[in-house]
């Protein structure tokens, strides 16, 4: 079992990756076909398939017993009374369990569901302990088929040509979901990933500012798509000091060590205790940084009719998150007015989960085009740049908050969105800044060669995982069905190489 970098696989995603070795991969990044969303007009693949089996498709669906320790251990499900009666194109074995068809065209979301997370359960052997897993899926309407009831001549016709015309789409005939409620695929996923012993780090909202606008009279528009941040241990795989850069996979002696090099004293709540310089790590993240507005409260006074500052004084934007940028101006007794300015904070502050992250145009025939800005924190923060040859650890940057407090001052007041002299010139505003200072990469000493680390795109159907990879110096391994846009991704992927070169 093996594979090679920086290739496009073309196959069946299951069968690829079971040919990949356990523990291989350090990041997957990867957004899977959405349920009942569009065909994209390749070749059935065989699912659930009984060895031995001589296949007799049928042109209905029929009942599928679902076998011990999966959902729904020794029942029965219907298909046909839970919808997809007019199966044309995705049928059923009439001798086994085994359905044909492809991803995201099922008759149910339960088998959707239920095929998605046998991909994944692959996917959780070949990731390494260290590992991060992002996942890109959004929901389906129950009734709805897209766009297909477009004509040519008011629709791209690209578009059309995916759209199989004699298909009924498996949105349309749920019979146990009403006709415009959302069906819940992203909810049963993590429900079911939940159970197959992932662990969920984040949901992270890919907010999209500039969202196509919706023709719906009865519904909000949808302007944004979940990212699921997963990770398989939640055991302590490495170690590393804060003060030497050490980097080790057995447990360090911590408080009962070497004091200054295992631990040292301390000051927390008023009181002198003992602090371990030893931080362990379930999994491989690098903490990524967004600029932030620095508060600062700005003083003036008047001087002959014109407006002198006087002073300028950081204050803690956590504890003042209401900014005032309006012009200088005093009360009605004519003192100066100290107005809060907010400022960019170059150290910035830890990501949050909601990303304001615009859609990417792209000019060639693909539909779910990743942009490159929502997949590059992923890489950075998912995928290590530095892995020693030797002993297979990755290097992580380690940082230190750096506290600082304003200077004494006038304390201030808020009142009417500005900040007003209290007279209290012998007052200390007391507010802590934290800006994270990096200190260094952690160092293994094996005195060996690094290499990059891996990212896996099951689906990487355009490649622009893979060009992000590239270009911020990582490995990728990519696997797509369709050969169209396996060569689409390729003609991106080398003129970003050239580029570099």
């Amino acid at each position: 079992m093996s594979f090679e970098l920086n290739k496009i696989y073309q196959g069946h995603t299951l069968d690829v990756i079971k040919t990949f070795p356990n523990e291989s991969i350090d990041c997957v990044i990867t957004s899977p076909p959405y349920w009942g969303l569009r065909d994209y007009g390749l070749d059935p693949i065989i699912w659930d398939s009984i060895n031995g089996c001589e296949h007799e498709w049928g042109d209905k669906t029929k009942t599928m017993k679902h076998k011990s320790g999966e959902t729904n251990p020794g029942k029965e499900v219907w298909f046909k009374n839970k919808g997809a009666s007019n199966d044309k194109g995705n049928h059923f074995c009439l001798k086994c369990s085994a359905w044909r068809g492809s991803l995201g065209l099922e008759p149910t979301p339960e088998l959707y569901i239920k095929h998605l997370l046998e991909i994944f359960d692959e996917i959780k052997r070949v990731l390494k302990k260290t590992g991060t897993c992002w996942v890109n899926l959004g929901d389906s309407y129950s009734g709805s088929w897209g766009n297909r009831s477009h004509k040519p001549e008011t629709k791209n016709l690209n578009r059309l040509e995916v759209m199989n015309p004699e298909m009924t789409p498996p949105t349309a005939n749920l019979k146990h979901i009403l006709a415009k409620s959302l069906v819940g695929i992203p909810e049963m996923f993590v429900l079911g990933m939940r159970d197959r012993g992932w662990i969920r780090r984040n949901s992270i909202i890919w907010y999209k500012r500039n969202c196509m606008p919706s023709s719906a009279k009865d519904r909000f528009t949808v302007d944004w798509e979940p990212v699921f941040f997963f990770v398989k241990s939640n055991d302590a795989q490495f170690w590393t000091n804060e003060k030497t850069l050490q980097l080790v996979s057995k447990q360090p002696l911590g408080t009962k060590g070497i004091e200054g090099i295992d631990w040292e004293w301390k000051e927390i709540n008023g009181k002198r205790k003992k602090v371990s310089l030893w931080s362990g790590h379930d999994y491989w993240f690098e903490q990524q940084f967004e600029e932030v507005a620095q508060a600062t409260i700005r003083r003036v006074e008047l001087a002959e009719g014109r407006e002198v500052e006087i002073d300028n004084q950081s204050i803690d934007d956590q504890t003042y998150k209401r900014c005032n940028s309006a012009a200088v101006s005093v009360d009605k007794y004519n003192n100066p007015i100290d107005h809060l300015v907010c400022k960019p904070n170059p150290q910035g502050r830890n990501k949050r989960c909601v990303w304001d992250i615009p859609t990417q145009s792209f000019s060639e025939a693909h539909f779910a085009v990743f942009p490159e800005a929502l997949i590059e924190p992923m890489i950075r923060s998912g995928c290590p740049e530095f892995i020693c040859k030797k002993c297979g650890k990755a290097r992580e940057k380690i940082y230190e908050n750096h506290r600082e407090y304003t200077r004494p001052g006038k304390q201030t007041k808020y009142t009417d969105n500005v900040y007003v002299n209290s007279n209290r010139p012998e007052s200390l505003i007391k507010r802590q800044i934290n800006n994270p200072i990096l200190r260094g990469l952690t160092d293994c000493n094996c005195n060996a060669d690094f290499e990059p680390g891996i990212t896996l795109d099951p689906f990487i159907g355009s490649g622009t995982t893979a060009l992000v990879a590239i270009k911020n110096r990582r490995n990728f391994i990519g696997i797509e069905l369709n050969q169209k846009y396996i060569e689409m991704a390729e003609r991106r992927i080398k003129e970003v190489q050239v580029q570099i070169l």
